[in-house]
């Protein structure tokens, strides 16, 4: 295809998850002073926020800023309202359609997050074509792949995926893997949709999506307030703000009766694999007030909701029965997104102010909190199609000793925890800490060495129980994040032939993010030397995919025994689509464990072309 897309080959050398709390933290807004402390302001460049949610098992905190008809924004707060905190501005190039004027937005447990936009399309007077859209929160991916200015055949930004059935959508809310609940404001209903299996960065096959609409239960869109919506996954009501009644709303998520197929309009044709009409679900109003409700959410029985009209924090009780039971002033009316922080406390956005805020109240008896995973060093994020978009983060000795920084934010010292730490959802590893850490101290825990086997791999650490029970805060007792182990040292010289059907072969490591071009395996050799090679297929698919860089990563080779004539050695095959594409191959070396990397390669174009160009499938012969 017509694509000019560097290809990299990476050479490593050396040179010789929690228990539930006892007790909510919550109560404790009840009836004690409350500070309202600023967290986040226009100098972080927040621009009339409307919604935030944190990363799970971290503390960074994701807002999205209303925007312009060009697109909404992203400010990410890392480890948010601590010290060392940093943020960062995000605009990907093609937000002014799959975030424009965005409303909400929610993180998944797998770290993947979707949005929803306040308006009716981007096509047309009549279209509504219109819906969540799905991102990654790698942040070497997100705003970074595929950026261009809506440009002809290239990829649509790095967008991951998006449905289009829900114009003017207010409220979004996570269900489980891929699938989403959205308050439709166009419609007037609540819906719940499936992705299923996302597209990749900047491609738009969405036929694998499903939709269910609950076309009996009603909801009121008012303009300018967006309609926040939760899930209690462990019940499954989905608690949810409507709008225009100014009411607080559950549906049993588990309840419904399938009523038949749907089709979607004509305004706003797409293909997608079930769509369906399901009616006579419970659905329960829960309160309403004279002002108007906007954020909402929810923890331990207790659920939070935002008076857009007021400022005030609202606190209710759900079981045993639904009350309230604090009404918190802010004094700061324009209160939107509410979310409970990883620290027990609440948080909220000012779509007025322009201000992140945390309502921060008395501490709580016992809270351990997980700062940081300092070792090993770790991108904050999961996996995305068997690895993450990063050439560091890597182990090269074939072992961690993973090590915490845990602070102590509660008022009693701390004298035991049972800590554990588990890879790749694997066996628990069980470590008990004996000290003292007094209130508002921190310390640096090193927990026991494990091996790990070549591969990328995920890391979640857990604070279990906190002198002899459980914290008081459970939400900051988590953290995760990804690292790659690479194996142990090979030998030179090293050969490989791609003579195995496994891709990539043993010991070496694969890194990409677009499941429709991609490295392979092909069942050709090199001037018949071997029966296999590496093929990086630049030409399928209709997309332009310039700028895409996918990685191979060989093995550790141990260089110690080489003399000053080692050579590095590889047969190229290689055909331009036309004079105008320049594809590019690198090979690069590390003897640092990947900390940085040489040039050692470099060649694109003409210069990397040993064919004639083609307009069709290139597969060499063997010669």
């Amino acid at each position: 295809m017509k694509n000019s897309v560097p290809t990299l080959i990476l050479f490593l050398l050396n040179s010789f998850c929690t228990a539930n709390a006892q007790s909510n933290y919550l109560d404790n807004y009840i009836g004690n002073n409350v500070t309202l402390t600023t967290v986040g302001t226009s100098a972080n460049q927040l621009n009339q926020p409307r919604d935030l949610d944190f990363k799970p098992n971290s503390n960074e905190c994701w807002v999205v800023n209303y925007g312009t008809s060009n697109g909404g924004t992203t400010v990410i707060f890392y480890n948010a309202g601590l010290a060392n905190q940093s943020s960062e501005y995000r605009k990907d190039t093609h937000t002014s359609h799959f975030m424009v004027y965005p409303s909400a937005l929610a993180f998944g447990d797998d770290g993947k997050w979707a949005a929803v936009s306040e308006i009716q399309n981007t096509a047309g007077a009549s279209s509504t074509f219109m819906g969540p859209a799905k991102w990654l929160s790698d942040t070497n991916i997100f705003a970074r792949v595929f950026q261009n200015n809506w440009e002809s055949g290239y990829p649509l930004g790095s967008h991951v995926d998006m449905l289009h059935q829900s114009p003017f959508a207010m409220g979004i809310a996570h269900d489980t893997a891929m699938a989403y609940w959205v308050m439709d404001g166009w419609n007037g209903n609540i819906c719940k949709y499936d992705f299923v299996d996302d597209h990749s960065p900047g491609y738009d096959d969405h036929s694998a999506g499903k939709i269910w609409r609950y076309t009996d239960v009603t909801v009121t869109r008012v303009p300018q307030v967006p309609s926040h919506m939760v899930l209690d996954k462990a019940t499954g009501w989905l608690y949810f703000i409507d709008g225009g009644p100014k009411q607080i709303k559950r549906l049993n998520t588990n309840t419904g009766t399938i009523m038949g197929n749907l089709v979607p309009p004509s305004t706003g044709s797409e293909t997608l694999a079930l769509y369906k009409d399901v009616q006579l679900a419970t659905v329960e109003t829960l309160d309403t007030l004279s002002t108007q409700p906007c954020g909402i959410d929810f923890y331990h029985d207790r659920l939070v909701v935002s008076d857009y009209t007021t400022g005030d924090i609202y606190l209710y009780s759900t079981s045993p029965s639904f009350a309230l039971l604090q009404t918190i002033q802010t004094g700061h009316p324009g209160m939107m997104g509410v979310k409970i922080g990883p620290d027990g406390h609440i948080w909220c956005v000012n779509n007025t102010d322009s201000k992140l805020y945390r309502l921060d109240v008395v501490a709580p008896t016992t809270d351990a909190a997980i700062l940081n995973i300092t070792s090993p060093a770790i991108e904050n994020c999961l996996l995305y199609r068997g690895s993450f978009y990063s050439t560091t983060f890597n182990i090269c000795n074939g072992t961690i000793t993973p090590a915490v920084d845990i602070a102590n934010n509660g008022t009693s010292t701390i004298t035991d925890m049972e800590i554990h730490y588990m890879i790749d959802g694997g066996v628990h590893t069980i470590y008990n800490w004996t000290g003292s850490l007094s209130a508002g101290g921190t310390t640096s825990i090193p927990l026991p060495v494990s091996s790990v086997n070549n591969g990328s791999h995920v890391l979640d650490i857990m604070i279990m129980m906190v002198n002899g029970m459980a914290d008081d805060v459970d939400l900051n007792n988590t953290a995760a994040g990804t690292f790659r182990a690479v194996g142990a040292p090979v030998l030179q010289p090293l050969n490989e032939g791609f003579t195995s059907a496994s891709f990539p072969p043993a010991g070496w490591n694969y890194i990409h993010f677009n499941k429709n071009n991609f490295m392979s395996r092909a069942s050709v050799g090199g001037f018949g030397s071997s029966t296999g090679s590496m093929k990086m297929d630049d030409y399928s698919g209709s997309m332009d995919i310039t700028g895409q860089k996918d990685y191979l990563i060989s093995p550790i080779i141990d260089m110690t025994s080489a003399d000053a004539s080692a050579i590095l050695r590889f047969n190229v095959a290689h055909a331009r689509y036309n004079t105008a594409t320049n594809d590019e191959l690198q090979v690069l070396a590390s003897t640092d464990c990947g900390g940085s990397w040489s040039v050692i390669y470099d060649k694109m174009g003409a210069a990397l072309a040993t064919a004639p160009n083609a307009t069709s499938a290139f597969t060499p012969t063997a010669a």
